[in-house]
Parts: structure tokens; C-alpha cells; sequence
């Protein structure tokens, strides 16, 4: 027989377009249309905060039009009672919401996962003293310890129209309410890690010569993360609710700073039945605030969980 040498051809290899990765990162989102709306949402507010100065028609603080004015087109939300555009003093007021949101919101997490995987990682002595010492910290009304904290840290004086510089500003109204929820954070951190060290992984890691510190943050934390996003995406909500509800009892910002807490309080409350303006524009916002954060962190929930990736 006459051997032939045979060629043999192959298909070349396809190729994987470049979008479609991205794809798949986006695909969770798209199948969670509210997470979406969430995320755009808070995506604005960020937006509206830091560029307040360039966006907002007139200064927050300065008089621009007659008391009272109704809607019209120099005014799109009308003025107060002191002739300042409302509109105005809502858009610099996400400057206040997002300061105090996110810095009170990182203290407090930040602080809650530190103690939660000492405390569940240590055991003993150690976390019977962390436990005692949260529970003594929650045992207070989340408002009352945060107007205790601020008669004790001063009430705080912000000026100037950045947002960075109002977070430095406003530092005592931002740890008073971090206390509020940082017992609640370091109990569901607790709880992570310690199913998280009756694992295989943290035994062979400790078998291996690995110090206490590199588990704690590198082999543990980062499995618990998605904890700690969701509980930060969940409560930072909430944070802008106590923020108003601080300035609206008059120990939030100081009187004349644009806050939606503050201009849902104080003098304006007198005129909300002949000028419903007034409550439309800051009272909007802040729902619109909330709801995003909600939806965000529910959204982030379901994403992170395996348990819940597939149920929506």
C-alpha cells in the first residue's frame, strides 16, 4: 500500500468578542430592573452633591426672590419664607446627606467588622468583653445616644460648599450616629466569621504557619465581604433618615444650612398648607434617597448570596 500523508485542518479557534464579559458582569443587574434603578439613582445624587456649586441656580444660602414665592420660571420649586430658592437648598443639601451618609456609614462599619472578627475569632475573655460592651452601646435608643454625643462633642459648624470639606466639618453629628448601628454590624459580622473558622481552609491555613492577623484579613474578611457591602448599602439609608430627623429636632446642621431634614423643619413647617412647595422638592429627594439605597442593597443581596442569585 501507498501511504498518503493526510492533512489534517482544523477549525480555527473562535473568538470571544470582548463585550461579552462585561456582559455577564452586567447580566445579574439587567435581570434586577429596581437594583438598576437603585444604583442610578444614587449614581445622581453622588453627581448632584459634588457638583452642587456649577448645577444649583442660586446660592443655597443667599435671599434670590420674594417670600413665599410660588412656582414660575425664575423659581422651578418656588422660595421660602425667607426668600431663598428651594430647588437651590435642595440640591445643596444632598452635599450634607451624602457627607454624613457615607463617612457616618463607613465609621460604623468600618468599626463594627473590626470588632466583629476580633470578637468571633478570638473567643473567650476577648469576645465576652466585646459583647458586653456593644450591648451596654445598644442598649441606648439609636437617637437619644446620638444627641448625647453631640451635646458631649459639640453640635457641628460647617461652611463652604464642599462636600469633602462638610464631612471633615460635620465629623461629631457623623460618629454620634455611627454608634447607633455599629452593635448591629459587628453581630452579623460575629456570626459570618464564625462559620467561616470551623472551615477546612482556616484549619490548613493555620497549619501552614499563618499568623493570626493574615486570617483574620486575608482569608476570612474577604469571604465575609458581601456581608459587609450588603449591610453598608442597607444601612446607609437609614443614616440619611437620622441625619434629618437630627436636624429636624434642631441638633443636625446649624440653622440656615441647606439640609432636607432642616428644610422640612424649623419655620417652614408653618407654611406647608399655603406653600406645599416647600415640602415637594426636599421631602422628594429624600424619599428618592432612600428608596435607591433600599433597592441597591437588596439588589447587591441577592447578587452576593448564592443562595438568592438564582431566585429573581
Amino acid at each position: 500500500m501507498v501511504s498518503q500523508d493526510i492533512e489534517l485542518t482544523y477549525p480555527p479557534p473562535t473568538a470571544v468578542p470582548r463585550w461579552r464579559p462585561t456582559f455577564a458582569v452586567l447580566r445579574p443587574w439587567l435581570n434586577r430592573p429596581l437594583g438598576l434603578f437603585g444604583a442610578l439613582l444614587i449614581a445622581m445624587l453622588i453627581i448632584v452633591a459634588v457638583a452642587a456649586p456649577v448645577i444649583a441656580p442660586y446660592s443655597g444660602e443667599l435671599f434670590s426672590g420674594g417670600r413665599l414665592e410660588s412656582p414660575n420660571n425664575a423659581h422651578i420649586f418656588g422660595t421660602n419664607n425667607l426668600g431663598q430658592d428651594v430647588l437651590s437648598r435642595t440640591i445643596y443639601g444632598a452635599q450634607i446627606s451624602v457627607a454624613v451618609a457615607v463617612s457616618a456609614t463607613t465609621l460604623g462599619v468600618g468599626i463594627g467588622t473590626l470588632l466583629g472578627i476580633i470578637s468571633a475569632y478570638s473567643g473567650g475573655m476577648v469576645d465576652l468583653l466585646i459583647q458586653r460592651a456593644m450591648e451596654v452601646l445598644a442598649s441606648f435608643p439609636g437617637i437619644v445616644l446620638a444627641l448625647v454625643v453631640i451635646s458631649a462633642l459639640g453640635r457641628p459648624r460647617e461652611s463652604g460648599h464642599n462636600v469633602f470639606v462638610i464631612a471633615w466639618q460635620l465629623r461629631s453629628l457623623e460618629i454620634a450616629v455611627s454608634l447607633g448601628f455599629m452593635f448591629g454590624v459587628m453581630r452579623l459580622v460575629r456570626s459570618s466569621v464564625l462559620k467561616e473558622r470551623s472551615l477546612a481552609y482556616i484549619e490548613a491555613a493555620t497549619t501552614l504557619g499563618a499568623s493570626h492577623f493574615r486570617v483574620m484579613f486575608r482569608h476570612i474578611l474577604p469571604n465575609c465581604f458581601p456581608v459587609v457591602i450588603v449591610a453598608y448599602t442597607s444601612i446607609i439609608g437609614g443614616v440619611i433618615l437620622i441625619e434629618a430627623s437630627l436636624s429636624f429636632l434642631g441638633y443636625g446642621v446649624s440653622i440656615g444650612t441647606p439640609s432636607w431634614g432642616m428644610d422640612l423643619s424649623n419655620r417652614n413647617r408653618e407654611y406647608f398648607l399655603n406653600a406645599p412647595w416647600l415640602l415637594l422638592a426636599p421631602g422628594a429627594a429624600l424619599s428618592l434617597t432612600v428608596l435607591g439605597f433600599n433597592f441597591l442593597g437588596d439588589a447587591l443581596r441577592d447578587i452576593l448570596d448564592p443562595r438568592l442569585r438564582g431566585s429573581r
